[in-house]
């Protein structure tokens, strides 16, 4: 800046002060208290945007890991999953006094008349003592026209033709497996077809319009359009019924229990739920069931209660979380309500209802509410039955 810019500043400043003043002194005080008020207006910005920095650290809360709690020493520790519900059922004597929950089905199935033909949806197949299998409707029972030989698996030893998961989920179909062949029924039309499949067969699951066919030794894929039967990488009987490829195994004592569907591998945590915290299959028809991204099944109960109640447990497929799980005493002989198999799983009731066998009772458990409720009777005559899962 030039001297005569200055000296024209310094004029323009001089016109503004009070007539009668020192032109240089004033200039000074001036320019002291413009000096002093910026000094102010810094510091005031200053502090402003400190508060705001701080402010800011205080009322974000520092992310936390889901699943992790911040210890008040900084060290981030594990929480603690909570423990599902947990729900115990009456002794086998106190059933009776459950409330009956309203189905499709007979509240007792001795009483059903047969009849030549019934309209309506087929709920159920039923075998009774004398022998043939009847299509359970709400008006009554017909039996079915096909000729079936009784099932043996690899010990000779006598299998059911008619098993847990015979009927469709449309109750259109059902399978009946045999040794070396499988018989599908249109249960519409009242048409039978036999499907090749070697070996013992003992249980079918439903896959679609495909047949997982299970035997000790191996399992099969049966394509119903096509007929062929390809052999799986496992066999046994751990699948899952339902659409989807899920099998619930416990690879042997002290190992974990997994559920594999397909390529994929997750745990089940059952440890301090089920006998070891295993679920072992005890038996061609002690499968689990799948609905809407769950999965329930029964296995013994925890070690303390071992050889005296089963368990229901309930978990989502997806990840293996427990849901919730039912625990059934078996109660004192001659009325204990768990055979063989255990209180199996024979079902789903709609989207959240598990119908768990009880001796000679199904029994309808909420896994909302955790209620339990009576759906039938299955009289002894009843050999063996399977429902319409839905």
């Amino acid at each position: 800046m030039t001297d005569q810019r200055l000296r024209e500043l310094f004029g323009e400043l001089a016109e503004t002060l009070p007539e009668g003043s020192s032109s240089a002194g004033e200039l000074w005080r001036l320019g002291t208290r413009r000096r002093a008020r910026r000094r102010l207006t810094a510091a005031a910005a200053v502090a402003t945007v400190a508060a705001v920095v701080v402010a800011g650290i205080v009322m974000t809360p520092e992310p936390v890991e889901r699943g992790v709690a911040v210890h008040p020493g900084g060290t981030p520790v594990p929480m603690t999953p909570s423990a599902p519900p947990a729900d115990v059922a009456p002794p086998p004597a106190g059933e009776a006094a459950l409330p009956a929950l309203a189905t499709a089905l007979p509240e007792r199935w001795a009483g059903v008349p047969v009849m030549p033909s019934v309209a309506g949806p087929v709920l159920a197949l039923a075998a009774y003592g004398d022998g043939r299998i009847y299509a359970m409707k709400a008006g009554g029972r017909v039996r079915l026209d096909v000729k079936l030989d009784e099932a043996v698996d690899a010990t000779g030893s006598p299998s059911p033709a008619l098993v847990p998961n015979s009927l469709a989920p449309d109750g259109t179909m059902a399978a009946f497996p045999q040794r070396d062949e499988v018989v599908v029924v249109d249960l519409v039309i009242g048409q039978a077809r036999r499907y090749r499949v070697p070996g013992f067969n003992q249980a079918v699951l439903w896959r679609g319009d495909r047949l997982l066919v299970e035997q000790q030794a191996a399992n099969y894929l049966l394509d119903l359009a096509t007929g062929a039967a390809v052999r799986q990488p496992f066999k046994g009987f751990a699948s899952a019924a339902g659409y989807g490829d899920l099998r619930i195994v416990s690879p042997g004592q002290g190992r974990r229990t997994l559920i594999r569907q397909g390529d994929r591998e997750l745990r089940l945590d059952v440890r301090g739920i089920t006998g070891q915290g295993r679920m072992p299959v005890r038996g061609p028809g002690d499968h689990g069931w799948q609905r809407d991204g769950l999965v329930a099944r029964s296995a013994p109960a925890h070690d303390d209660r071992r050889g005296r109640a089963d368990v229901v447990v309930v978990a989502e497929s997806a990840t293996g979380r427990v849901v919730r799980t039912l625990l059934l005493p078996w109660g004192d002989p001659p009325g204990a309500r768990c055979g063989k198999a255990g209180c199996a799983v024979r079902g789903w009731y709609g989207h959240d209802t598990v119908i768990v066998e009880s001796g000679d009772r199904l029994l309808g458990w909420n896994i909302g509410s955790g209620a339990l409720s009576r759906l039938t009777q299955v009289p002894e005559e009843v050999t063996a039955y399977s429902l319409r899962s839905g």
